[in-house]
């Protein structure tokens, strides 16, 4: 009995060019694979936890929302404000001053990306740089034209609510 060398090709990536075949299946792949990842690991639990975003570095923490309201109004710190999820989508600047407590959309009017907590008054935008005053929610610095628009909520016992 001898050894026979196959006669028909094998597509090894170093020694046989790619099929269209090939390159259509791993582009499926590229495609497909990411939003089954999103969806696998992500947890459809989280949404009612907040989602708020770090003031200094755009890294979600902990909001201390609960399932009433948006967030509590003792994690909102005084002379300053936390960015929480809107239920009904997108995300919320929420500033309190004292009892007084104001939000906004928090996407920014340039380019729509969430704005970061307040530091010294002052909202800014991580992508470039726009900066919107906390009081008001007025442009403080471009490249944004448009204020943060206003959102209506209201103090509803210990939690901050969409009015």
């Amino acid at each position: 009995m001898t050894a026979v060398e196959p006669t028909t090709p094998t597509n090894t990536p170093t020694t046989a060019a790619r099929s269209r075949r090939d390159v259509l299946c791993g582009l499926m792949v590229a495609l497909v694979a990411p939003g089954a990842l999103v969806a696998a690991c992500s947890d459809s639990s989280d949404s009612s936890n907040g989602g708020t975003t770090n003031g200094n570095t755009g890294a979600p923490t902990s909001g201390g929302t609960s399932s009433s309201g948006l967030t509590a109004l003792d994690k909102v710190p005084d002379g300053g404000g936390l960015v929480v999820a809107n239920p009904d989508g997108g995300m919320i600047l929420v500033v309190r001053t004292g009892s007084e407590v104001k939000a906004y959309n928090a996407a920014c009017t340039h380019m729509g990306t969430t704005v970061a907590a307040p530091v010294d008054g002052v909202s800014t935008c991580p992508n470039h740089g726009s900066q919107f005053s906390a009081a008001d929610g007025s442009v403080k610095k471009g490249p944004a034209t448009k204020a943060l628009a206003a959102i209506n909520v209201k103090v509803d016992g210990d939690q901050v609510v969409l009015a």
